[in-house]
């Protein structure tokens, strides 16, 4: 039928470290009590949606920590690339996101083929698709090292 298919998102698919993250950071945000803006909200948010991968559980189809996610921008004109991280591997020139910021959030946790909102800088948000993810090779070896420097 001439014309896109419109696709209904699932709900995100975390892992029980992304999951035990984001309640981690999410209770810490919300110990800060009455704020202007507290992000503890946003991070319970995915929280509430998501059912938790097994242990193990490796899926070569859902954004994750340490993952480039390949997204189309609703006109279908646009594909942008972005790398899913912890906060202090963010580094917005390397488009590497943070997890815990708006955008990480709304993707964490996506399959391919699901479509979101992400927030703008200038207000308001835009609606997208996920039409890939791949493993960060860089982070990923990043990682590994840090795992051996702390004897796992």
């Amino acid at each position: 039928v001439g014309g896109r298919e419109t696709l209904v998102s699932s709900p995100p698919l975390l892992t029980s470290d992304e999951t035990n993250f984001l309640s981690w950071a999410a209770e810490h945000w919300l110990r800060l009590g009455e704020v202007e803006f507290n992000p503890g909200e946003q991070a319970l948010a995915p929280l509430t949606q998501a059912d938790t991968r097994p242990d193990g559980c490796q899926r070569d189809d859902i954004a994750s920590l340490n993952w480039t996610v390949v997204l189309e921008l609703a006109d279908g004109k646009e594909v942008r690339e972005l790398t899913l991280v912890s906060p202090r591997d963010a580094d917005i020139s390397r488009r590497r996101v943070s997890v815990l910021t708006p955008l990480g959030l709304n993707l964490l946790g996506r399959s391919v083929g699901s479509t979101t909102r992400i927030p703008l800088a200038t207000g308001g948000s835009r609606s997208t698709r996920i039409i890939g993810v791949r493993r960060c090779a860089e982070l990923a070896g990043e990682a590994a090292g840090q795992a051996i420097a702390d004897g796992a």
